[in-house]
């Protein structure tokens, strides 16, 4: 059996950096869930795979590390590849890489299976991938997801209304959307080195996302509510 790697080429274009050309956290995510997508169709797991189960899959949590920017007109690659599952959980990897080969982003991701009939968690015994998982690991522990801060007293507060262009095709907002949602919270120029981020409930179109925002020794921490409901949690390493 094929071992389940997955690497592909990704252009850095000017949509995807920020006022300085460097490639947006937001935009970091949206490469690693385009390779994770396709690579879950090779794998015979792919979306309308699962739609066919009556299922489909959610992301609970993502994190990644930054050590080098890529820049507008860079060529990155970016290699992903699955972990063993748990009974509800599966963990996927990533890593991008300029034409030196040389490491700029490392990332690891939980997820798991919702019905598309009750929008509740599945066990997902009938997802089973086809190939042999790659004998390799940036992240040899199983990552700890659980954040269990709080924010009473906020630095800033920021409203945010989903918009139809902020969906994808599970019809909520799409979980690289977030960071850019952040990023313009702020409107500031300081660098990211290391997203750490929760997403707990769906958030749809016309919901108002009431965010908190508080500096701590953690690194900046956020908290998302759509009415009484926490809708994400996030915590981000910076730098001036």
């Amino acid at each position: 059996m094929a071992v389940m790697l997955y690497e592909t080429n990704f252009y850095v274009h000017g949509v995807d950096t920020d006022l300085k050309d460097k490639l947006r956290p937001a935009s970091v995510l949206s490469y690693f869930q385009d390779a994770a997508s396709v690579h879950a169709v090779n794998l015979g797991v792919g979306y309308h795979e699962l739609l066919d189960l009556n299922l489909y899959w959610v992301i609970l949590y993502e994190e990644f590390e930054i050590f080098k920017d890529a820049e507008w007109g860079d060529i990155v690659k970016t290699r992903t590849w699955p972990k063993s599952r748990t009974r509800l959980e599966f963990e996927r990897e990533y890593e991008l890489r300029n034409k030196s080969d040389e490491l700029l982003v490392k990332g690891i991701s939980t997820w798991c299976v919702i019905s598309t009939e009750t929008r509740k968690l599945e066990r997902g015994d009938s997802v089973v991938f086809k190939g042999e998982y790659y004998d390799y690991t940036n992240y040899p522990e199983k990552i700890n997801r659980k954040m269990k801060f709080t924010i009473t007293e906020p630095d800033m507060t920021y409203d945010y209304k989903v918009l139809y262009t902020d969906l994808d095709h599970n019809l909520h907002l799409n979980n690289a959307k977030y960071l850019d949602v952040l990023y313009n919270m702020h409107a500031s120029q300081k660098r990211v080195k290391k997203v750490r981020i929760s997403f707990v409930n769906e958030a749809h179109v016309g919901e108002i996302i009431h965010i908190l925002y508080k500096h701590t020794e953690e690194g900046d921490c956020y908290i998302g509510l759509v009415g009484a409901n926490t809708c994400f949690m996030a915590i981000l390493e910076t730098e001036e």
